[in-house]
Order: structure tokens, then C-alpha cells, then sequence
């Protein structure tokens, strides 16, 4: 105790614990929630998911990672009838998300400012990432249908520049003989990248950059549930909570 307040103020150790708590809280409630067969995953998992874009890699860690109205009109053009408008409470909370019958896509991007047209601005990386739902398995049709995503998004017609897509298919496994990445090409030119992942190798990945602090303390969430740890995290009640109250129960 010496020691911590003699090289840390209390709101700077403070800070510190929080940030490394709340994303080693993700890691326990997505570890927890996603071996649940009772969880409710679109109210719960995923937007746990989807708002901890940090998972996915320390170059999608930014808040510059946005949702706009040019990425919302072009996934609406692309997906359609598709999206369920009524499947989640409260959407205009979550812009990004795009409720479909089978997934939750999360899509947002960067802007900058485009020095060959004026110094206008354009969009110039995108994220998708496609959550599937229940036990899922991600097989060579679901990355078929995430290239076609992509590739809807080119010829859209509906985003200014050509940004450099990543997409990121995400289950519970991956079937054999499916590619994990694969990359879309126009004229010889990368525009996108599509990897297929794990919830459990999203964890352990997320672990790893955590230093493995989660196995130095390993009984710090063991009575918290996954419900709770969510709820923590995203810092609202949870989906279900809400429809509990607005059911009178």
C-alpha cells in the first residue's frame, strides 16, 4: 500500500484497475454467456461483442469507429427486407447494429480527409462483423455470404472514396476445410479482408494482449454471472431486463 501511493494517485490507480477490469470482464462474460444454451444471445452477447471492437484487434481499439448515415443507407440498400427492425429494443441506441434473421451485423467506419479531392471527407476503412446466432458453425457459405457483403458494399454506389474493408464472420466453430481468411481483390487491388473466428478464440486472443491477466486472478468473476458482467460492462440494463420491465414482471 506504501508502494501504490507512493508512485500512484488514488484516481490514477483507479483508472487503471477499471480500464483492466472492465475488459477482463468482456473476456469472463462472453466466455460465460456464449457456453449458456439459455442465453438470449442477440439482447445480451451481442452487443457485449460488438461494442468491445478491441477484441477483434488493437487497430479497431479507436472511437473514431463510428456509425454515419452514408455507412446506414448503404446497409440498408444491401440488406433490405432482411433487417428485423423489431427484434431489438431501442435501436437507435445501437445504430451500428443490423438486426438479420440469422446474425447480428455491427458495421462501422473511419473518415478522413481525401488530399487528391479537396481535402473532402471520405470513409476509408470499414468493420463488419457478423455475429451468428445459436450454436452456430461457420462453413464456406457464410464466408460466401460475407464476400458478397463486401462486395455489395463496393458497388453500392452509396459511400464516397474506397475504403479498405475487414469483415469478420464470428460462431461457436468452424466447420473443416473452411478458409479462416480470405481476401476480395478489384483489379488486382485488396479492398477487403473476411476472417472467420471463434468466440473462444476471440477470448483467448483478447487474453493473451491482457498479459494473461485473467489467469493470475482467477477466482475474481467465478459468483459473478455472465448476465451481470454484461450489464457492468455496457453500463445499462440489459435486453431482457428491459422487456421484464416494460412486461410488468
Amino acid at each position: 500500500m506504501d508502494r501504490l501511493l507512493g508512485q500512484w494517485t488514488i484516481k490514477d490507480a483507479l483508472s487503471v484497475l477499471d480500464e483492466i477490469d472492465n475488459r477482463l470482464a468482456v473476456i469472463v462474460a462472453i466466455d460465460k454467456l456464449s457456453g449458456d444454451p439459455g442465453t438470449d444471445e442477440l439482447h445480451t452477447l451481442h452487443p457485449l461483442v460488438t461494442q468491445a471492437r478491441w477484441l477483434f484487434g488493437p487497430e479497431f481499439d479507436s472511437h473514431e469507429y463510428a456509425s454515419n448515415v452514408t455507412l446506414r443507407t448503404a446497409a440498408g440498400k444491401i440488406f433490405g427486407k432482411r433487417v428485423d427492425a423489431a427484434a431489438f429494443l431501442n435501436p437507435k441506441q445501437r445504430p451500428d447494429l443490423m438486426i438479420l434473421s440469422d446474425a447480428t451485423c455491427s458495421i462501422v467506419g473511419t473518415e478522413g480527409f481525401d488530399s487528391h479531392d479537396q481535402g473532402l471527407t471520405r470513409i476509408q476503412n470499414v468493420l463488419i462483423i457478423e455475429l451468428k446466432k445459436g450454436k452456430s458453425c461457420i462453413g464456406r457459405d457464410e464466408m460466401n455470404q460475407a464476400d458478397g457483403y463486401v462486395q455489395d458494399f463496393l458497388a453500392s454506389g452509396a459511400m464516397d472514396g474506397t475504403p479498405v474493408f475487414r469483415a469478420f464472420v464470428v460462431g461457436h466453430e468452424i466447420a473443416p476445410k473452411t478458409s479462416r481468411e480470405k481476401d476480395i481483390k478489384d483489379e488486382g487491388v485488396i479492398r477487403g479482408h473476411i476472417f472467420a473466428t471463434t468466440y473462444g478464440q476471440l477470448t483467448r486472443s483478447a487474453n493473451h494482449r491482457l498479459f494473461k491477466l485473467r489467469e493470475k486472478i482467477p477466482t475474481r468473476y467465478d459468483e459473478v454471472s455472465g448476465a451481470d458482467l454484461m450489464a457492468r460492462v455496457m453500463q445499462t440494463p440489459s435486453q431482457s431486463v428491459i422487456a421484464l420491465l416494460e412486461d410488468g414482471r
